[in-house]
């Protein structure tokens, strides 16, 4: 007999109550047995850690769906987010937990959970170093007056002209500015042909790149440009990390749990033979998480 859509909708909804449930007791068990080590150095509560993930999930299907194919790769992403300090909310824009539709070495596809840091996560981990004072980038605009000088005494001249049209078609430059506690600052700019490259290199497609409707902020533009920036500064041992994984995911990387509970990341390569493991966040005593799967040596592709 033909299930009803309305019998249909009821299983579906069902399942998800189900996975939600399953998903908070694993959470409960990392806020007792791993959190704590992690989020202690950076002043952050376990419990509220653990209340904003649930609520990501809760909103958004596909992360549940990640949970539910991929678990290795959510519970990954968020221990992740702990060990460098920063919380995945869309809200608080510090760090993004992306569902992704991950080609298999079988050849099959897996919704899995790639991290992702935001703009506003870069600032917070560069200004833990203790040695930069204030960070500040801006996009410019054609028909700004804007200049940047280099050599023995380096400066930015810009002026905005707000009467001209702001639009992402105008945007020709981002620069980002750090203010060091001694007094200096240290400075990068990028035209938009360099920003348009990164974008190019990166794995996956981002809309939010001169776009008017959906980056309305320049969000990206600039964490472009201050990426660059962060090369030139102080940084502590979480920054160094966190920057690390944000470019290797960009690049197509993703990061996964062994059947030790390890975190590690798997390398894209341009060839077809999956990459290797590589160990960045060290070993992890975790609960146990539902079984990683075992053809999680993966061939990076994003599918639309």
């Amino acid at each position: 007999m033909k299930m009803s859509k309305t019998e249909s909708n009821q299983i579906a909804v069902s399942k998800s109550k189900e996975a939600i449930q399953n998903f908070e007791n694993y959470l409960i068990n990392y806020e007792k047995k791993v959190l704590p080590n992690l989020l202690e150095k950076h002043n952050i509560a376990p419990s509220q850690f653990v209340q904003v993930v649930l609520s990501e999930i809760k909103k958004n299907e596909k992360l549940l769906q990640a949970f539910m194919e991929n678990p290795s790769s959510m519970f990954a992403s968020i221990l992740a987010g702990a060990e460098v300090g920063l919380i995945p909310s869309d809200m608080l824009g510090e760090f993004y937990l992306i569902p992704r539709n991950v080609k298999q070495s079988d050849g099959k596809y897996k919704m899995s959970v790639t991290p992702l840091i935001g703009y506003k996560g870069l600032i917070n981990v560069l200004l833990r170093s203790g040695d930069v004072a204030k960070i500040h980038t801006e996009v410019v605009y054609a028909n700004d007056e804007f200049n940047a000088i280099y050599g023995l005494e380096p400066n930015i001249i810009h002026k905005p002209n707000f009467d001209s049209e702001r639009t992402a078609k105008n945007i020709t430059h981002a620069y980002a500015v750090a203010k060091m506690k001694n007094g200096e600052y240290q400075f990068a700019v990028m035209t938009r042909k360099e920003i348009e490259a990164v974008r190019g290199m990166s794995k996956y497609e981002n809309d939010l790149y001169f776009n008017d409707k959906m980056g309305v902020n320049r969000w990206m533009e600039r964490k472009v440009v201050l990426t660059q920036l962060a090369k030139m500064l102080p940084k502590d041992y979480y920054s160094k990390k966190a920057i690390s994984m944000d470019n290797m995911v960009e690049g197509g990387a993703m990061l996964t749990l062994d059947e030790n509970n390890q975190i590690k990341i798997v390398e894209s390569t341009t060839g077809s033979k999956p990459s290797k493991y590589r160990n960045i966040y060290g070993t992890l005593n975790s609960p146990t998480i539902p079984e990683p799967n075992k053809d999680d040596d993966l061939l990076i592709e994003d599918a639309e």
